[in-house]
C-alpha cells in the first residue's frame, strides 16, 4: 500500500486545501505490481522495541501508533529527542538489541552534515537518531559513522535492509497499491525486496520528494548496501504522483 508516511511529511508541514471535481488521469494503464521478496525473511526484520515499553515507555497514538512516550524513565529530555517512535524493518540488524528512532529539532538552521543520521525535515531543522538498549543501559547513536561501528558487518539480507532504511529517508512497501486518480509514469514496479550483489546487497526500497516545489512524485529507489555498511543510492525512478500535490510548495 501507498506509505502513509510519506503522505504525512506533506500533511504535518501544510493544509492542502478541499479539492473540487474529478481527478484527471493520465493516460498511463495500472502498472503491473511484481511482489519477489522471497530472499527476506520479513518476519525478521519487525523492529524490536518491547523493552522500551516493558521500560516505561507508552504508545501514544501518533505516527501511525508507533509513537511512544518515554517520559517516564526520562528519554525525551536525556537525549533531546522531540518525538520517539519505533521504527520500521530494523529487526535484522545484528547486533539484535532494542532499539527507537528519536528525532530531535537542531540549533543549527543551516543543518549541517555532522546532525544526526538522516535529516527529516524541509526548512525546519529535524533530524533522526536512534537510542538503543545494550548492558542494560540507554545508549544513543547519533551519527551515520556511530551506526556503522555498531551494526557492521552487513552479512544478510536483512541486515542490508535494515541499513538502508535507517540510513536513508526511504521506506518499504510489500504490498503496493496505488490508489484510484494517482498520475502513474511506470509500466512495471516491484515491490521491496534484497537481493546479493557484488560486494554487498542490492535493496529495492521508495521514497517521494516531500519539500520543495513541484508535485511531489513517489520514487522507486535501489541502493547498494556494502558489506563493510556502507549505503549508496545507484538509481532512482519516477513511478507515480498524487495530482491534489502539484504545483505545491513545502518549506
Amino acid at each position: 500500500m501507498v506509505n502513509d508516511m510519506a503522505d504525512n511529511r506533506i500533511f504535518l508541514l501544510i493544509s492542502i486545501p478541499f479539492l473540487m471535481g474529478a481527478v484527471l488521469l493520465s493516460g498511463c494503464t495500472k502498472p503491473e505490481i511484481i511482489t519477489d521478496n522471497m530472499s527476506l525473511n520479513v518476519t525478521a526484520t519487525t523492529t524490536n522495541a518491547s523493552s522500551f515499553i516493558e521500560a516505561g515507555c507508552i504508545k501514544n497514538g501518533n505516527w501511525g501508533n508507533s509513537g511512544l512516550d518515554c517520559s517516564s524513565i526520562g528519554l525525551e529530555e536525556k537525549f533531546s529527542c522531540e518525538n520517539i517512535k519505533i521504527p520500521t524493518d530494523l529487526g535484522g540488524l545484528s547486533p539484535h538489541v532494542p532499539i527507537v528512532e528519536c528525532t530531535f529539532i537542531s540549533t543549527n538552521w543551516t543543518g549541517g552534515a555532522d546532525e544526526g543520521i538522516v535529516r527529516e525535515g524541509c526548512l525546519r531543522p529535524e533530524f533522526r537518531k536512534y537510542i538503543i538498549i545494550e548492558d542494560g543501559e540507554y545508549k544513543l547513536i547519533g551519527s551515520k559513522e556511530e551506526f556503522v561501528r555498531f551494526f557492521a558487518p552487513v552479512e544478510s539480507p536483512e541486515e542490508a535492509l535494515g541499513f538502508a532504511v535507517a540510513l536513508t529517508g526511504a521506506y518499504t512497501d510489500y504490498n503496493m497499491t496505488i490508489p484510484e486518480g494517482y498520475k502513474v509514469f511506470a509500466s512495471e514496479i516491484k515491490t521491496t525486496y534484497v537481493e546479493e550483489s557484488d560486494g554487498g546487497f542490492r535493496v529495492h526500497l521508495f521514497d517521494m520528494q516531500s519539500c520543495g516545489c513541484g508535485n511531489h512524485p513517489y520514487y522507486a529507489v535501489d541502493y547498494i548496501v556494502t558489506r563493510t555498511g556502507d549505503v549508496n543510492e545507484t538509481s532512482s525512478e519516477r513511478i507515480y504522483e498524487n495530482p491534489q500535490f502539484a504545483g505545491l510548495c513545502v518549506d
